[in-house]
């Protein structure tokens, strides 16, 4: 069995079984090995992109957050620009979906506006470097509750490499999160 696959059966049987990452994208300039061995949080929201100076762009969006790090959301009400300005090393997968809705949502797909992924890793204080989601990569949602509760989904993704290599990588799994009402002024990616 080669090292690749062996580490994504490997990281496929840890941990909680509602929240699930596998894929593996090796470290890059900026980016430590992007393997999910753990997930600390999985948090869902509503929240607004904002530009670079935290100005809203387009409509409020359901937003659901795993990653390696525990009490994102108190973290993220505590530091609004964590993933634009890292404390220190993480990872996250980040998916956008339209608000009030349930069904299977596809990136790129006209009639799914706004549906995005990203999965940003840092390797330092201060420097992330997202991975987007690619075109026909999708996010089903089984469950949204708008406070309290938990959301549920799936996703199959594949994500771009930022290095210019012209490879994708795929990254696949499910989610059952928290409700986090604080997301809103959350600086994403």
């Amino acid at each position: 069995m080669s090292r690749p696959l062996s580490v994504l059966l490997l990281c496929a049987a840890c941990g909680n079984a509602d929240n699930v990452i596998v894929g593996v994208v090796g470290a890059g300039a900026t980016t430590p090995d992007v393997i999910f061995n753990g997930i600390g949080s999985s948090i869902h929201g509503t929240a607004t992109s904002r530009d670079a100076s935290g100005n809203p762009v387009g409509d409020p969006m359901g937003i659901v957050i795993m990653s390696d790090v525990p009490n994102l959301c108190d973290r993220l009400k505590a530091k609004p620009d964590y993933f634009r300005n890292a404390p220190g090393p993480y990872e996250a997968l980040i998916l956008q979906v339209r608000l009030g809705y349930l069904g299977t949502f596809i990136i790129g797909r006209e009639s799914d506006p706004g549906t995005a992924a990203e999965i940003v890793a840092a390797g330092a204080p201060q420097v992330t470097t997202p991975f987007h989601g690619l075109i026909s990569s999708y996010i089903s949602v089984t469950n949204w509750p708008s406070t309290g509760g938990n959301a549920t989904g799936s996703f199959s993704l594949l994500v771009d490499d930022p290095y210019g290599t012209g490879l994708s990588h795929p990254f696949y799994g499910r989610f059952k999160t928290n409700f986090c009402p604080t997301l809103e002024g959350t600086l994403l990616p």
